[in-house]
């Protein structure tokens, strides 16, 4: 890699981005959710989502980015 690329990325970090389906909107905004590869449950902030929509979030903020297709997702192990 550039040293041109790294010093982009220092001042563009790109999200960790992850994608899941929000399961249940809190009292206090937050939404739980859960990760569409691994079933985990996750914590999410952003308003505006619906129960049962699939988002893409960022991993390390827990903040949704945008809505996500809405497609069913296979993990083929290798």
């Amino acid at each position: 890699m550039s040293n041109i690329l790294k010093m982009l990325r220092l001042v563009f970090p790109q999200p960790n981005r992850q994608a899941a389906k929000i399961m249940k909107i809190r009292a206090d905004g937050l939404l739980d959710a859960e990760t569409l590869f691994g079933g985990h449950s996750v914590v999410l902030r952003g308003s505006g989502y619906v129960v049962g929509a699939s988002v893409f979030y960022d991993a390390k903020t827990g903040r949704i980015l945008e809505n996500a297709p809405d497609v069913k997702v296979v993990e083929i192990r290798v």
